[in-house]
């Protein structure tokens, strides 16, 4: 049997985190331990230059998955499209090459194409946590590009829709509609659809008159998943058991919305509520009823800041842009009133 005079070297290999370690390279001839050698550093040269300039989706997939931690189910539902937009326009680019002219072109040209100003900021939300996650991850950036990036002042306001009082009206004659009783509680409680549809007959407190909110259903590839909201503080919270919801409430076992005692799947929800929509010649969606009960509240004199913590707004501001906009709808309603008086009267 042939015995090898093995060859070997040791070489020094630079850590990404400046520090270096020792190899020992093993080869039967000088030239293979040359080859191998040679190898072996530009690996570790590849290596350490693909630590220090990462790809922006790397770093973006990365932080998207630790930062879905620390933040609630919603908050995090609405930066995913944020984060695909940035991932599809710097898709490929390393992040250390992105540049606050590179970002602003994205949100111009985002403007040109008629967003809202909403949606503009939610991009550079986005971008900004991504870049600071990775300067304190020491991804090879020393500083925020996106801090010098500015939303046109010029960019529309985002829309919000409420429901009319017509449309309020029917709502509330319909709870024996088909699907009728979950538009009725989103209207009584403000919940999100998620948090509806994952709400069970034990959330609800009938001798304190209050509703648990301590979950929500999230829609993976249609099937639905409960999440617990622990995490958040603001996802956690107690509604009213209002009067008008109360009385038509029947006690039972389980989900309140629900096929064979399980948590609807997409397309059951979407089958139910366009039933519901036929039903009543409706064309509204969950989330403009949470603005209605927002109304509710506006009418009953309750404070933006108790009114935001019922709906479990994570900033008082958001309760307070749907509070203006009631407010200056009314302001005109009342100006329509008065010319149209005027109108008859002369």
């Amino acid at each position: 049997m042939k015995k090898y005079n093995y060859k070997q070297k040791k070489i020094t290999i630079q850590e990404p985190d400046g520090t270096t370690k020792r190899k020992t390279i093993y080869a039967k001839t000088e030239k293979e331990l040359k080859e191998k050698i040679k190898k072996a550093e530009k690996e570790a040269e590849d290596n350490l230059y693909k630590t220090l300039h990462p790809l922006f989706n790397d770093v973006a997939d990365e932080w998207n998955e630790v930062h879905e931690s620390g933040i609630s189910h919603y908050t995090y539902s609405c930066y995913q499209a944020p984060l695909n937009d940035l991932k599809s326009e710097f898709e490929n680019m390393q992040i250390t090459d992105i540049t606050s002219q590179d970002i602003q072109q994205l949100i111009n040209s985002m403007h040109k194409k008629g967003f809202a100003k909403h949606t503009l900021a939610l991009r550079k939300i986005v971008a900004t946590q991504i870049f600071d996650y990775a300067i304190i991850e020491k991804k090879g950036v020393k500083f925020n590009p996106v801090n010098a990036v500015k939303i046109p002042r010029s960019a529309p306001t985002k829309n919000i829709d409420i429901p009319s009082d017509k449309e309020i009206n029917i709502v509330k004659q319909s709870v024996d509609a088909p699907f009728g009783l979950f538009a009725y509680l989103v209207l009584y409680t403000g919940c999100r659809r998620g948090e509806a549809l994952a709400l069970k007959w034990d959330d609800i407190d009938f001798e304190n008159d209050l509703i648990h909110i301590n979950k929500v259903v999230v829609f993976k590839y249609g099937k639905p998943e409960i999440k617990h909201r622990a995490k958040s503080k603001d996802g956690i919270r107690s509604v009213p058991l209002l009067a008008p919801l109360k009385s038509v409430l029947k006690k039972g076992k389980g989900f309140i919305f629900n096929i064979n005692g399980n948590p609807l799947t997409l397309s059951q929800f979407n089958s139910n509520w366009n039933k519901y929509i036929r039903a009543t010649g409706l064309t509204l969606s969950p989330h403009q009823l949470r603005h209605a009960f927002a109304t509710i509240c506006f009418d009953a004199g309750i404070e933006a800041k108790d009114a935001s913590e019922i709906l479990g707004h994570s900033k008082i501001q958001l309760t307070l842009d749907v509070y203006t906009h009631i407010r200056k709808s009314r302001k005109k309603e009342t100006f329509d009133k008065l010319n149209n008086y005027l109108t008859e009267t002369t």
